[in-house]
Order: structure tokens, then sequence, then C-alpha cells
């Protein structure tokens, strides 16, 4: 860093001899010597204006070029910002009339080219002297070959993009000085998605600190500002970035899923505590020994199957309710209250359908001791309980994966060509003629239409209907690009049609292709969705044994169906 002469010095440089020439002058105040930068001048090249049809372009390390319609957008709004590195070089018409020669710039160019620009500022760099032509041709040559290519590489290989969080920062700053979102897109030339995500991060200040800490990208960032509330959740989703990138999608939706399913039952719950009763959460007293009503019966002297109500129940000191989430094809995920009763043993009741009562000794096998007896059926029932606990986690993050699924087949069915080996895979799969996709077929495939995005689940076009499948009349007007996309999406969207929560332990021969197809296509499997493709893991635990006592943790009998698996999430 150059700093100002002191005072003294200024002045006794000034007051020196009347014949100290200017160039000794300005040596002496301005500290270096301006004859020596003047004799380099030439060696910095010369800036001039220049039209792009006129420049010549060289030989390029780059052999494809790319030129994006955001770039040539920017470039036509703003001009070319960095100068384009040329030279001259003589025609060969030995009339002295020579050309500009592109250097380096080659993307800038073809895009002014393509921009219509009329002129484009450009660097004019010095040549090796004539003499060094004359005398070694060859090696002059070489040498300027050897410096194009090192130029040219350096020139992009040291070259670092702007980060996601450095994007977004300045984003948020322009959202600061007054600019709109459209506004930025337009005048920055940037993608109207990418603005929208870059906006919605700049208003998560936890965001873009955890962006610009792990370096994250942008789809990273939006994920985390969606959560930027939930301390534990950007915990988890920063920690599946970092570790597991490729598992984001299914890591957020889940949450997403499990925050919805709280919000749907905290009305519920609220009113339950304004009625007086209590409500049983997983970490509440009694959470260990409850059971549902359904699976009781008032006492071990009523008969075998009689109901212990609600209302007949009320007066029990372990009376509780729990709150669960139904599935019902016609309203959707509703609240439901699951009345309990927080431990039946002590309170006199037993189960409802003749099972020994709750807390009763079975007969103890011989050479079995008690205390082996009660180890015994304690591993019994806590394996009981894990298993249901796996049914439960892995059902409800099947649910969670369908919507990531299928948002990724949309994707995929809204690209211009369809993957690699997709004409192979139709052609064997309509030859096969699997179940799932025959159903399809005869009934008209709507979840093909709506993941097409040309009809809803409702459409109606099955064989019968009388009504034109919009798949078909797309296919016809279609270009035969479009028709294989389109034959994809039927199979697919057949088979994804065909898969449920039992999918994961028990795959069809069909599912598997499906899943290992998806898989192959760049499609990131959720854990649980990998499970179809694991032998060993697809083992059946709907019928898991249950011990006295294990109600909370799951049975089917007498829970309204899909009821069963909320019921144990909300209590085991």
């Amino acid at each position: 860093m150059t700093t100002e002469p002191t005072t003294e010095a200024t002045t006794e440089a000034t007051v020196g001899t009347d014949d100290q020439s200017d160039t000794e002058f300005a040596t002496t105040r301005l500290g270096f010597d301006t004859s020596a930068a003047l004799s380099t001048l030439d060696q910095l090249g010369e800036l001039a204006w220049a039209d792009p049809a006129e420049l010549v372009l060289e030989v390029n390390t780059r052999t494809e070029v790319q030129l994006d319609p955001h770039f040539c957008a920017s470039v036509r709004d703003r001009g070319v910002r960095e100068p384009i590195s040329v030279y001259r070089r003589n025609d060969g018409d030995g009339d002295g009339v020579s050309v500009l020669v592109v250097r380096k710039g080659q993307r800038r160019t073809l895009a002014a080219l393509k921009a219509g620009l009329a002129r484009v500022r450009v660097l004019i760099e010095p040549q090796p002297t004539t003499a060094d032509i004359d005398t070694e041709p060859e090696r002059a040559r070489r040498t300027h070959d050897a410096e194009r290519i090192i130029d040219q590489l350096t020139e992009n290989q040291h070259r670092a993009d702007i980060s996601d969080a450095e994007q977004v920062t300045a984003h948020q700053q322009l959202l600061g000085l007054g600019m709109s979102a459209a506004q930025i897109a337009r005048t920055t030339r940037t993608p109207a998605k990418r603005v929208r995500q870059t906006t919605a991060v700049a208003g998560s200040a936890r965001a873009i600190e955890v962006g610009a800490r792990y370096d994250l990208d942008l789809i990273q960032m939006s994920v985390i500002a969606e959560f930027s509330d939930d301390d534990d959740a950007v915990a988890r989703l920063t920690e599946t970035a970092l570790q597991r990138p490729h598992q984001l999608a299914h890591a957020a939706q889940r949450l997403r899923d499990t925050r919805a399913e709280r919000a749907l039952c905290a009305e519920l719950e609220d009113q339950l505590r304004e009625d007086g009763v209590t409500v049983l959460g997983r970490d509440d007293a009694g959470h260990d020994t409850a059971m549902t009503l359904a699976r009781l019966r008032p006492s071990l002297d009523d008969p075998s199957g009689t109901e212990l109500t609600e209302d007949a129940h009320r007066d029990c000191p372990g009376h509780a309710a729990t709150v669960t989430v139904r599935f019902d094809f016609d309203q959707g995920k509703t609240a439901h209250t699951l009345w309990v009763c927080t431990d039946p043993a002590i309170h006199g009741h037993a189960e409802r359908y003749g099972r020994p009562s709750v807390g009763q000794k079975p007969a103890v096998p011989v050479g079995e001791t008690d205390e082996q007896r009660q180890a015994r059926e304690d591993r019994e029932r806590e394996a009981a309980r894990e298993a249901r606990r796996t049914v439960i986690a892995n059902n409800k993050a099947w649910e969670s994966a369908q919507v990531v699924r299928r948002d990724w087949l949309r994707e995929l069915f809204a690209r211009k060509a369809a993957p690699k080996g997709a004409a192979i895979f139709v052609a064997a799969e309509f030859a096969q003629g699997d179940h799932d996709l025959r159903r399809a077929m005869e009934s008209g495939n709507a979840l093909a239409s709506t993941l097409l995005g040309l009809g809803d689940a409702g459409g109606g076009y099955g064989y019968y209907s009388g009504k034109p499948s919009p798949i078909a009349e797309a296919a016809r007007s279609g270009s035969a690009a479009r028709a294989t996309m389109l034959a994809l999406a039927l199979v697919l969207a057949a088979y994804e049609d065909g898969t449920s929560r039992d999918s994961w332990r028990n795959p069809t021969p069909a599912t598997r292709r499906y899943f290992a197809q998806l898989r192959d296509w760049g499609y990131a499997l959720a854990d649980v969705e990998q499970l179809v493709l694991t032998d060993d893991a697809t083992e059946d635990t709907t019928d898991a044994p249950q011990g006295a006592g294990d109600a909370v943790d799951v049975d089917e009998q007498g829970a309204p169906e899909g009821e069963e698996d909320s019921e144990a999430a909300a209590l085991g």
C-alpha cells in the first residue's frame, strides 16, 4: 500500500535545485519512476471498441460452447462487461491489413453476435516482437500456442462461481433497495423459479446463516428456510444435507407430514382438555400400560366380547383419551379421539375377546421358574412392540415417500425426451402384462393423466366410459418423442397406482421392477422404498404376537381401518 510522503519530505522535494528534471521531481514526489511505467505502457495493451462480427475466433480449449438463453439475454441487456482479449494478426494478403483474433472470450463473442450487439469492448494485447518472429518463427508459434492454451485453461479453471448463499444475500440486498422478485429476475436474467427460491430463503436469516456456514446449495437452504422456526428440524435437515443429501427431499416431506398431523390433532386435544378429559401423550404417565377401550371388556366376569363403552368407563380413574389421525378416502386425514384406560389391570378390566385377564398369569411351562417366565414374556412383549413400531414408522415413511416419488414422476413426464432405455422397458412391461398394468388400462389410467397434467384422478376415462382419453389425444397430436414419454407414463403410473403401504414388506415382482427402474433413472429411493428391493427386509410383521397390556402398540382388533397405525403412533 502506497503512503503519501510526509510534509517535510514534500517541502524538501519542492524546494530543490532549479535544474531538477520533471522525471526526477516525479520520482521524488510520487515515490516511483514514471518513466519506467511509461516505457512499459505498450505491454498493457489497447482498450478499444470492435464489431463482434469482425472478430476472428481462434482455436479454443473449450470444444463445445453452451450459450444458455439467460446468459445471452444478459449480454443483450447490459453488453459485454468484461473486455474480450484479442490480438492483431495480418490477414495474409500482404496489404498490411490486420484482423482481431479472439484469444480469451469465445462465449462472450458468440453471445454478443447472438444478441445482435454492434460493438463490444476488446483488449488488444501486444504480440511478440518482429525480431522474434523473423529469427525463430517455429519457436515463436509454439510459444504463442502454449501461452494461448495456458491462458484459456487458467481463465476458466481457476474461476470460482458465486455461491448460492452469496446469491441469496445479493438478492436480499436488492429486495432491500426496493426491487421486486420479478424485477430481480428480469434485470439479472435469472430464471424466475430460482429467484422465487432465493427471495424465499432471503426471508430466513437462519437459512442464510446455515447455508453460508456449510456451503449448502439453494434447494437445501430453501428447505431449511421452510423449517427455520424449528431447531430440531433445522439440525436434522442440516445433517441430512451434509451426510445424505439425496435423502433431503424425503426427510423434509416426513417433517411436513408430521407437522401437519400435529396441527390436525392440536385443536381436538385442546377441546378435550377444556372438557376435563385427560389427554395422554407419549411421554405422559400411564403411556406404557394404557390400552384402548376397544380391546377391553368391563371385567373378567363379563362375557367375552362385551363392549367397554366410553360412557361406562368415564368414572374409571384410568379414563383418558389420545388424539390420532384417521385416513378416509373421501375426507382424507382427520383427527379422531381414541379412548383408553391408563392401567386396565389395576382398574379391574379384562381383554375383550376371551384372552386371559390383564395381569393374569398363564400356566408355567415345566422347568421354568416365575422369574424366567417373566423375563421371557418381557422379551416377547418388547419384541412385539418393536416389530409394530417398525411397521408404524415405515408405513408413515411410505406415505411421505409417495409424495416425493410422485413429484419426481411429474418432473420426469414433463421432460422433452424419455430416459435412456424407456422404449425397451415399455415394450417389456406391456408384453409381461402384469395385473397392475392390465387394471390401469381397463380403468383409464387416471393417475397417468394426473401426473402428466392432462386431467385429475377422477377423470373416469375407462374403457366403458365413452370419454376420450386425454393421453390418447396427446399422443395423436404430439411428436414421436412425446409419444414415447406418454407410453412410459402409462406404464409407470400403473405400477405407481398399484403400490400401497404394504409394498415395502410384501412387494410384487412388478413393484420390484418398477422401483429398480426408477432408481436406475436417477430417483433417490427413500430408506423405506429401498426395502422393496431388499429380500431380507420384507418380512411381514403384521401378525407379530401381542402380549397382555400392549394395546397401545396397536392391535387391529376393534380399531377402524386406517386408524391402527395412528393409534400406535400416538401412544407407543
